[in-house]
């Protein structure tokens, strides 16, 4: 379990860009009893693939239908080649 400085760190990003990705429904965090956040591994891994769809050109908008299977496969082919 990570809190949010150290998923930050962990994947290179600002915590305000994390917490934005949170706001937008990327990535969701469980609440502790102090009410921090908590991220899992899994958390970690849909970041990443957040950043390679983004670094293939995508938008985050994009990413968040690739991300519920709603992209179009022909796009998603076109925007990473």
């Amino acid at each position: 379990m990570y809190r949010i400085s150290e998923l930050a760190q962990k994947v290179g990003l600002s915590r305000s860009t994390l917490l934005y990705y949170e706001k937008l429904g990327l990535i969701s965090a469980k609440r502790q009893s102090n009410g921090y956040r908590c991220y899992t591994d899994k958390d970690v891994q849909r970041v990443k693939l957040l950043q390679q769809l983004q670094a293939g050109g995508l938008t985050l908008k994009e990413c968040q239908a690739c991300l519920k299977a709603q992209i179009d496969r022909e796009l998603l082919l076109h925007r990473l080649n």
